[in-house]
C-alpha cells in the first residue's frame, strides 16, 4: 500500500478501518459518517500543534502511525451517539442516557504534542 500524503486519504483510510472494526464486532454498518472521521481527524491534528514547517504530507505520515486510535476514535463517538443525536431517551418505561459525543482525551497519548509557539 502506498503511503498517504493528503488530509482526504487518511480520513477516507480510518472511516474504512473504523466499520471494518464495527462489522467484525456485530455491529454493522452502511460506512462511518464523513463527518465523524473528519471530526476525530482535525481533533488530534489540531492537539498535535503540529510545527508550521511540517507541509500537509509529513503531518499525514505522523498521524497515519496511529490510525488505529484514529479509528477507536470514531468508533467511540459512534457507539456514544444516541438517534438524532439525542442525549436521552425514554420509551415504555425505559430511560436511556448517552455519553457526551466529545472525542476521549486519551486518543491523544498515540500522537505527539509539539510545543506551541
Amino acid at each position: 500500500m502506498a503511503a498517504m500524503e493528503t488530509y482526504t486519504e487518511l480520513t477516507n483510510s480510518v472511516k474504512l478501518k473504523a466499520k471494518a472494526y464495527l462489522d467484525d464486532t456485530g455491529t454493522p454498518i452502511t460506512s462511518m459518517p464523513a463527518s465523524i472521521a473528519d471530526f476525530v481527524v482535525e481533533y488530534v491534528r489540531e492537539n498535535c500543534n503540529f510545527p508550521k514547517s511540517y507541509d500537509e504530507a509529513r503531518q499525514v505520515e505522523i498521524l497515519a502511525k496511529g490510525i488505529n486510535a484514529l479509528a477507536m476514535g470514531c468508533v467511540d463517538i459512534y457507539l456514544k451517539s444516541g438517534a438524532e443525536g439525542e442525549v436521552s431517551h425514554s420509551e415504555n418505561g425505559i430511560s436511556r442516557t448517552y455519553y457526551n459525543t466529545y472525542i476521549d482525551a486519551k486518543i491523544m497519548r498515540n500522537f505527539p504534542r509539539f510545543a506551541k509557539y
